[in-house]
């Protein structure tokens, strides 16, 4: 494509008016520029592409246009970042900026994987440094390690006097896991969250509590309601998947419907969710119902970091989580809404340095990362 195409396609991208053929003409754009390695031209044309979209973005802000600079000020922020971020969608990104402010060389801080611990019968097991084969197992239950990153609850034996054990995974800051339950149902839980259930349920229903981030796909049995509880919400299913957005830090408890139905008690109200809502539950006491942005909701179960004009506090968040290092910050925050994605199979080095071309200010000593405005 022409140069003056590109830049226009870019800035419809940017707006979201783009059509499924221009948003496809752009991505395929960016992928065949990764592929020709060209990194001279490929320097000058997101150089000079980001230099004229900040300009024009600039023009249209000041212009006294007000339906245009509403647009134009929720984009302003994320549009030097989407195009860093666009780099890192394809397979080999080609460029990488150099930020003397990034202080990362020989940092021992890498992205996430498969971490948890077990605690089962007062005894813990850190499932990473086990064996695939058999745990742990009871007089009627039987605890199996299937492969790296998944582990199984089996029940063995069901009789009146069997008490169950009460059974907790837990990942920590940078670790994920997937749970086969005692009934079937199939549970990926996201970093620092955990989950609490019996080695086997109980005869009228399935009773789990949660903490963190935790997606579910649940054994239908319609004897036995599924209850998930959370501090701001209770859950209860009978066979369906959902996500549940339930971390301490975070000001909202959200419950994602992905298909089926879920009823959710929440703080002021009981409503039942069709696919493709959320109920969102704040802190303060307040429930809404709203349509959910399913990719981003998603996008951790599929190994990415998705932003949808993403909060630069709420970002920070889970880079926290995922790397597990440390924040602080120093003055006020800058406004900035961040959109794009990146895998989260990527080098912390390579995230930050998106971020820098931002209005963002980022020291990373050892494990901790200051984060401030730029001056």
């Amino acid at each position: 494509m022409e140069h003056k195409e590109v830049k226009e396609l870019l800035k419809k991208y940017l707006a979201g008016t783009c059509s499924p053929e221009e948003k496809r003409r752009i991505e395929s754009w960016y992928a065949d520029q990764s592929e020709k390695r060209d990194e001279k031209i490929f320097q000058y044309d997101r150089e000079k592409i980001k230099e004229e979209l900040w300009v024009d973005i600039v023009k249209n802000k000041s212009a006294g246009k007000r339906k245009i600079r509403l647009r134009q000020a929720t984009i302003a922020a994320a549009a030097v970042v989407l195009l860093g971020l666009f780099l890192y969608i394809f397979k080999e990104p080609i460029l990488h900026p150099q930020h003397n402010v990034v202080q990362a060389e020989n940092s021992p801080v890498l992205p996430g994987g498969n971490k948890a611990i077990l605690t089962t019968g007062g005894k813990q097991y850190v499932l990473s440094d086990m064996a695939d084969g058999v745990v742990e197992q009871g007089d009627h239950f039987r605890v199996v390690k299937q492969e790296d990153g998944v582990v199984s609850f089996d029940v063995i034996e069901q009789s009146g006097s069997a008490v169950p054990v009460l059974n907790t995974i837990e990942t920590p800051k940078g670790g994920i896991y997937r749970v086969t339950l005692p009934d079937g149902s199939k549970v990926w839980l996201n970093n620092a969250s955990s989950i609490s259930f019996p080695s086997s349920f109980e005869a009228h229903q399935r009773v789990v509590h949660i903490r963190g981030e935790v997606y579910f796909e649940v054994a239908h049995d319609g004897s036995r309601p599924f209850k998930v509880l959370t501090p701001q919400q209770e859950i209860e299913v009978l066979g369906t998947k959902f996500n549940i957005n339930a971390y301490e830090e975070e000001p909202f408890v959200r419950t994602t419907l992905i298909q089926g139905s879920v009823k959710v008690k929440g703080q002021s109200s009981t409503q039942i969710l069709k696919p493709g809502y959320e109920m969102i539950s704040a802190k303060d006491g307040q429930d809404k119902i709203a349509r959910a942005d399913m990719s981003s909701v998603m996008a951790w179960k599929e190994g990415i970091f998705r932003f949808e004009r993403v909060r630069l506090d709420v970002l920070m968040r889970q880079l926290a989580r995922w790397y597990d290092i440390d924040l602080v910050y120093q003055g006020a925050l800058p406004k900035d809404e961040f959109v794009g994605q990146i895998r989260r199979s990527e080098h912390i080095d390579k995230v930050l340095e998106v971020l820098q071309d931002g209005n963002v200010d980022i020291v990373l000593e050892g494990r901790k990362l200051i984060v401030g405005q730029k001056k």
